[in-house]
Order: structure tokens, then sequence, then C-alpha cells
């Protein structure tokens, strides 16, 4: 390529190790609708049969489309990456049962419920399916919350990422079904995974990889009878 030409609209150039797309099509005219999707998704009484990360994920598919955008600009692989994001993942949930739980009992005066999916049980073959879905909607939600609403800010605000990881966590808390306690939980655990999309080198694979690692280490314990 000649010294100071623009790589075409599709390819990838190496920017400080981050593959980033050139000539982004911004369409800032769009935020408003975008920022309307998280709202009325948060708002909205979905059934419970549907899984808020989906029409998140829609959301999210529609407005990178129309910016000319794919998934696999932040799917950047690496099995050490997501190795150690699993880890990470393993023990976030740790720390959650052993220091988080007893904390948020005494500060509420309440009982935690972790349990999720009672099915698992005492059932194999419903852990199976169980950790089909976890993973399943693992995919859905970071490519929505990370890969999309933190990818948005920081394209669209170009600096430090804190405000884009915390504008994350807190999309993350607002559409988290639960009462006050459930979304400071999720919007923290979203903080956390918002640091591990940058450090990555925004690498969606990253944040996928840890809640992965939670769901599948939450759901295991639940099949244990060891939370509840």
């Amino acid at each position: 390529m000649r010294d100071g030409a623009r790589p075409a609209g599709g390819e990838l150039a190496i920017l400080g190790g981050v593959p980033e797309p050139q000539s982004p099509r911004v369409l800032r005219n769009l935020v408003p609708f975008e920022v309307a999707a998280v709202v009325a998704v948060a708002i909205a009484p979905l059934p419970d049969a549907v899984p808020v990360a989906l029409p998140l994920l829609v959301a999210a598919s529609l407005s990178r489309w129309l910016r000319r955008r794919t998934w696999s600009e932040l799917l950047h692989p690496g099995e050490s990456r997501a190795a150690v994001s699993f880890l990470a993942g393993l023990v976030a949930l740790g720390l959650a049962v052993v220091v988080g739980t007893p904390f948020v009992e005494q500060v509420s005066g309440r009982l935690v419920e972790w349990s999720a999916f009672p099915v698992v049980r005492g059932s194999p073959s419903q852990l199976v399916l169980v950790a089909l879905i976890v993973v399943a909607m693992a995919i859905a939600s970071e490519l929505a919350l990370r890969g999309w609403i933190v990818e948005r800010v920081l394209e669209l605000s170009p600096g430090p990422p804190v405000l884009p990881v915390l504008l994350g966590a807190f999309a993350e808390a607002m559409v988290t079904p639960g009462d006050l306690a459930v979304r400071i939980g999720a919007g923290a655990f979203g903080v956390g995974l918002g640091w591990l999309h940058v450090a990555a080198g925004r690498s969606v694979l990253a944040p996928i990889c840890a809640r992965i690692g939670f769901g599948l280490g939450a759901v295991t314990l639940e099949a244990l009878r060891l939370i509840g």
C-alpha cells in the first residue's frame, strides 16, 4: 500500500495491536433510536419465554448493519485469551458466592436467591440442555452489551474507556430483571466484563467466555445443590 493511502472500508489496519475498521459509518443521527431501543427493552413487559438478550441482539445487529459493521470485527481469536477469560468468570462466581452473597444478605436483611434453573437439580440431562441455553444467552448478551453499546460509545467518544464501560454496565443493570440489589449486582458484573473487553484489545470473545464461565459454574453448583 502506498504511503499515506487509506485502506478500503472493509479492510482492517492494526493500530496499537487492536484491529480497527477503517472509514466507519458513525451515523450519529442513529444514536437517539439506539438509546430508545435499549430503554424499550428495559421497560417492555417481555414474556418469560423471551430472554432480554434476544431483542437487544436484534437491535445491535441492525445498528451494526446500518453502519456497515460486522460481528467478525470484534471476534479476535486467541485460545489463551478465551481460557483466561473463562477462568476469570469462574473466579467472579466464587467471589460472588463466598463474599458477595453474605454481604448482600447482611445489608438487605434477606436471603439471596441464586436459583435460576431449578430443573437442573439432580438431572444431568437437563443440565446439558440448560448449559446450551446459558452459552447461547451469554453470546447474545455480550454481543449486544459490549459488542454494541460499549463499542458504540468508544466509536462516538474516542478517549479513555471509562465512560463506555460504565454506560455498558448501566445498560446491563437497566435490562436485567429483578429488584435493586439484583440490578446493582448486574451493573457491577457489567463493569468487570467491560474492562475485560477493553483489556483484551476490544475483543468481545473475552467477555463472552467470562460470562459463559460464570453461567456454567452457577448452573453446575445449582445441579449439585450447592446454591439455591
